[in-house]
């Protein structure tokens, strides 16, 4: 004789576990830590440089500062990091950046997921190195207001100042 206890079982959970999933944060919006390293990887393999500088754009999208070869170029990188929607010469890195740049042990990807991870909620608006007191950081800002500032040297989360 056929058991009716798998399928009873299988009906009474599918609707608490429909629920759950229902409850929980997306992880692939925008300014998550998945669109925001999709479109940093994206602009990086497109250009063949290493990413410097990462601004969202009000419709989404993003802006990437890519550096390389003695030379930077601006991509502007769909919301979901998938495709290069436009490209443009930028300025060139100061010495300051471009030698932090070719001494980090971090990526702005590894950065990104960092912060994430360290801040917990809140959106990605931007990436950039700045200059701190114990050398130069990855500052990634949330839209929440929030800051988290990352070693370039070792990835680490650097404490903001009291």
């Amino acid at each position: 004789m056929t058991s009716l206890r798998l399928p009873f079982a299988i009906l009474t959970a599918a609707p608490l576990a429909l629920a759950l999933t229902g409850c929980a944060p997306s992880t692939t919006g925008a300014g998550t830590s998945e669109t925001v390293v999709a479109a940093v990887v994206r602009a990086e393999s497109d250009s063949g440089g290493r990413a410097v500088d990462l601004e969202r754009e009000d419709d989404g999208s993003w802006e990437v500062r890519v550096a390389m070869s003695g030379r930077a170029e601006d991509l502007r990188i769909s919301a979901d990091g998938g495709q290069v929607l436009s490209r443009g010469e930028a300025d060139t890195l100061d010495a300051e950046d471009r030698a932090a740049l070719e001494s980090a042990g971090t990526t702005m990807a590894d950065a990104v997921r960092t912060a994430v991870a360290a801040h917990g909620d809140g959106s990605v608006e931007e990436v950039g190195i700045e200059r701190a007191e114990g050398g130069s950081v990855w500052r990634v800002s949330f839209d929440t207001g929030a800051d988290v500032t990352i070693s370039l040297a070792d990835g680490s989360v650097v404490p903001s100042a009291p």
